[in-house]
């Protein structure tokens, strides 16, 4: 009886040690994620474990977290090279410490504990077939030049070409069999033009350009927007300076905001750490006031629209970087604007870009919407949510998921008709695709099949660049719309690379000349 008694006391203690130790185990797992949500979700959408690996969030992705935190030194794991910054006059300077060693190693062990080994893969079968939509024409490179190609542009009333290139500041002018008309040199890195008019007839062209700076990121005030003339046989000039100090600037539309009578401007100040999406108030006399409208880095692209048709216009933008997501402003009069958040993305996801598109033929816009910047703290790492994606609009500015294809890096994606069948296709290019498995993903063209069914194809010079610019119009009159493809490899440093570089044929641009029906 007394070996009975003690057994069964030792089968009770048992059990509660073991029930006692599994309730303390998940207390500390739960207190982990929400001290992670309080301080990774204060300023951004609080990223899920799920998102990366072990191994990208331990080393690649926490030390510069902590780092904008203020932490040093964390479980064995020194920040200092991250941590220190040097001032104007040369000294060492250590951001202030917002968050305790205790929370920071908290949030370290939430993502340690939670974080899968390995990434998932992606849930499709390599695109292996070549679309008999399109016949690719090629622009190769100059003997001593580099791919940079850094924007694009079809104008189908003049049947021309545009392209411009980062490395030697240049913007030139083709026709449709992409013989060079015109080139000048702008002193800058052209990456957007708005013009004065629509493109669809044949005539001189006016309008402005977005000029970046630098492309590499920076935090410098070294942009410009630049009013230009291009005459009717292609002699491009710039005509005036507009703006200036602009910050890494990605893309200038003009409207009248308040309805004064005088062009105002709306800038996608991208920059680095620091950016803005803010409008240049016109007032008069050569002299411009800004307004922030949403003061954060990673401005990418906006549509100027009166959504509510209230007679002002209204914002709807892309913003990535830390604070991914697209946002509607909504013009209340005198530089007041409200915020609607109509999407939100994780900080992990690297949105590129979106456009509106209606894809169900209801009357209202569905967003189309890539993600696939990989240029963060984890390069080296493919992620299966990057892709290209639709969500389909309810009437009131209510938008759900409803298609997505994943590409590894993509970067841009393009719905038109090319197929003329009635439905919206979809073209998308990769900056960071899947080299060694998925290498097609650099260029896809997506047959829409009907109901948001798609059909995936790629073109035989996926890998004659690395595209990181799209445009798509009828360069050549027929009815069907033609893509035109840029590529930018980056100039490398060591002399050996430099050679083997210039003897690597790279395509400056494509030309995909549509083939009209193919049935």
């Amino acid at each position: 009886m007394k070996t009975i008694s003690c057994f069964a006391l030792f089968v009770v203690a048992l059990f509660v040690l073991t029930y006692y130790g599994c309730d303390v185990k998940n207390k500390d797992a739960e207190q982990n994620k929400d001290v992670a949500k309080k301080y990774c979700g204060s300023c951004h959408l609080f990223p899920e474990a799920s998102l990366l690996n072990k191994s990208a969030w331990l080393s690649a992705v926490l030390p510069p977290m902590g780092k904008q935190l203020g932490i040093l030194y964390s479980n064995g794991q020194a920040y200092l090279d991250l941590h220190y910054s040097v001032d104007s006059n040369n000294n060492y300077v250590v951001t202030k410490t917002g968050v305790s060693i205790e929370d920071w190693n908290k949030i370290v062990a939430y993502y340690q504990a939670e974080a899968p080994d390995s990434l998932p893969l992606q849930n499709r079968k390599p695109v292996t077939d070549f679309t008999k939509q399109f016949t690719t024409h090629e622009l190769a490179l100059a003997p001593a030049g580099y791919c940079a190609t850094c924007y694009v542009g079809i104008d189908p009333g003049n049947h021309w070409l545009y392209a411009a290139n980062a490395f030697d500041s240049s913007f030139s002018i083709y026709n449709e069999h992409l013989d060079k008309l015109a080139s000048a040199n702008i002193h800058g890195a052209l990456v957007d033009i708005n013009f004065q008019s629509s493109l669809s007839a044949a005539g001189i062209r006016n309008g402005i350009f977005t000029n970046i700076g630098i492309m590499n990121p920076n935090d410098k005030k070294a942009g410009t927007a630049d009013s230009f003339n291009i005459t009717s046989d292609g002699k491009f000039s710039v005509t005036k300076r507009i703006l200036d100090s602009m910050p890494r600037p990605v893309q200038t539309t003009r409207a009248d905001f308040n309805n004064d009578g005088l062009q105002d401007y709306l800038v996608c100040g991208f920059g680095n750490n620091s950016g803005a999406l803010y409008i240049e108030y016109n007032r008069g006399n050569g002299k411009f006031e800004r307004r922030d409208i949403r003061s954060l880095p990673g401005a990418i692209k906006a549509y100027i629209v009166d959504f509510n048709k209230d007679g002002l216009p209204d914002i709807l933008a892309l913003m990535t970087q830390a604070q991914e997501g697209i946002f509607l402003f909504t013009n209340k009069g005198n530089g007041n604007f409200d915020t609607k958040e109509i999407l939100r993305f994780s900080p992990i996801y690297g949105s590129s870009y979106f456009e509106l598109d209606d894809f169900n033929h209801d009357g209202y816009p569905d967003i189309l919407y890539t993600c696939g910047d990989n240029a963060d703290y984890t390069p080296q790492y493919l992620k299966a949510f990057h892709g290209v994606y639709i969500y389909s609009n309810d009437g009131n500015n209510n938008f759900k998921q409803k298609y997505f294809y994943p590409i590894h890096g993509c970067f841009k994606a393009i719905a038109r008709d090319f197929d003329k069948d009635g439905d919206p296709d979809i073209a998308t290019i990769s900056f960071f695709p899947d080299s060694k498995n998925q290498p097609t993903e650099g260029f896809i063209y997506l047959e829409n099949k009907g109901n948001l069914q798609f059909q995936a194809g790629s073109i035989k010079e996926f890998a004659q660049g690395k595209w990181l610019t799209m445009d798509a119009g009828d360069i050549n009159g027929d009815g069907y719309d033609d893509i035109v493809i840029g590529s930018l490899v980056p100039p490398v440093r060591s002399l050996v690379n430099k050679e083997q570089q210039q003897k690597t044929k790279k395509s400056a641009l494509l030309l995909l000349m549509n083939n009209g029906k193919t049935k």
